[in-house]
Formats: C-alpha cells, structure tokens, sequence
C-alpha cells in the first residue's frame, strides 16, 4: 500500500497512491520549496508522534516550533546581514549531526539552489573524510546544534573546523565561544530541524538577493520533472 503526502491535490502521486494526505501549504510558485517542506517535515512528524502514541506532545512540539519560526520572521534581518558578510564566497559547507543531518542537506540544497553559491551538507560525523582537506580561511561552515545528545559532538566538530580557519556559524539553542557569528534558535525538541531549515531558507533568500539573482525562478530548475 502507498501512502502520498503531497501538496497538490489531483497530481500523479495523489491518483496513483492508495491513502492520501494533503499537506495544505498553500501554492507555492517558486521553483524552490520552502513551505511544503516545512509542512511534509511537520506531517512526517505527527505521524511518528502519533505511531508512539503521543500525538499530544507532538502538537506540543510542532506549535512550539511555530512560535520559534514566528521569531525568525521578526529577526530576519539579522540574518540579511549574515549574507552582507558571506555572499562573496565560492563555497559554504553546512553540518548536521543525528536529526540535523538532514536539515544540513536542505540547508545547502536551498544555498546553492537560489544563489548557485557552491554549498554541501555533511553529517558532522564523516567531517574528517573529505571536506577537511576543503576547510579554508574564512570559508563559511554552518553548525546546526539542536539541544540533544548530539551537542558535544557538534562543538568538537565546530572547533576542528575553526581551528582551520572557518568562519563558524552557529545555529541552536545556545551560543559558544567557537562560533564567530550566533543566531539562537530555542529548543523545541524533535521539531526543532522546522525553524532550523527556515533559518537556512532565509539565508538562501537573502544571499539571492544579494547577488542579483531570482530566488524563485533558479536558472536550469523546473517546478515539474519530467524525465527518469
């Protein structure tokens, strides 16, 4: 059986799976999803929530994360000045650990979809394999840092590429000494990764912008694929 949570209702997803699920966001124009992404993280999460028998808590979590993303929306310009600092560079590397791995991979899609600035998301983990060799002066590195077991972790990492010379960014619940810029973000648990991507559509938006480039209309992207 298939389950389809999509945001269009009639599309071949929604026809062809067996239970289907709206995700009500709204159109959205752009060729970049934002909000249907917030909302499929939303629903995905409900959803394990409720599988654990505690939809309460969910709803909990997920309105928390609201208000938190109502927050973002108020100090967006502090993340416009982030932008101010960073839209010259040729690369931004964004790391993730545990829950936030995935959002590092959707932080850097949308970076490099709207301002084609060079952006890869990495688990924190694999830092060593790869991307250190790439750490720079003042090359950007994004540090997701969510208030879980991960957190120790996170800073190790955030210090290996410091040390390297990175100009760190820090997002989360709580600032650090390695972090050379900060935007708080407070907890909401599991559904923390909703503001935490919405920080990272901004900054896609506001580096975009920037650079004089359509933020909705990415060159060679199309809204629909049609191709295998």
């Amino acid at each position: 059986k298939i389950m389809a949570l999509t945001n269009t209702l009639g599309s071949t997803l929604y026809r062809m799976a067996d239970f289907k699920h709206l995700l009500n966001a709204g159109p959205e124009k752009a060729v970049a999803s934002t909000k249907a992404v917030i909302a499929m993280v939303a629903n995905i999460l409900l959803y394990a929530y409720c599988f654990a028998d505690k939809l309460d808590l969910g709803i909990k979590v997920i309105e928390d994360s609201a208000k938190e993303i109502e927050n973002i929306i108020k100090k967006q310009d502090e993340i416009k000045k982030l932008a101010e600092k960073i839209y010259k560079v040729q690369h931004i590397f964004v790391l993730g650990r545990g829950i936030s791995y995935p959002v590092a991979l959707e932080a850097a899609l949308k970076i490099k979809e709207t301002s084609y600035i060079h952006a890869e998301g990495l688990a924190s983990g694999e830092l060593k394999h790869g991307c250190m060799a790439l750490i720079d002066k003042d090359i950007p590195v994004i540090v997701f840092m969510p208030d879980d077991e991960t957190k120790a972790a996170v800073l190790a990492n955030a210090t290996e590429v410091k040390a390297r010379g990175a100009y760190v960014i820090g997002v989360g619940f709580e600032s650090s000494p390695v972090f050379d810029y900060f935007f708080k973000i407070c907890d909401t648990g599991a559904s923390s990764v909703l503001p935490h991507i919405v920080f990272a559509q901004f900054l896609g938006y506001f580096l975009a912008v920037r650079l004089g480039r359509n933020p909705d209309k990415p060159r060679n992207l199309a809204k629909s694929v049609t191709v295998k």
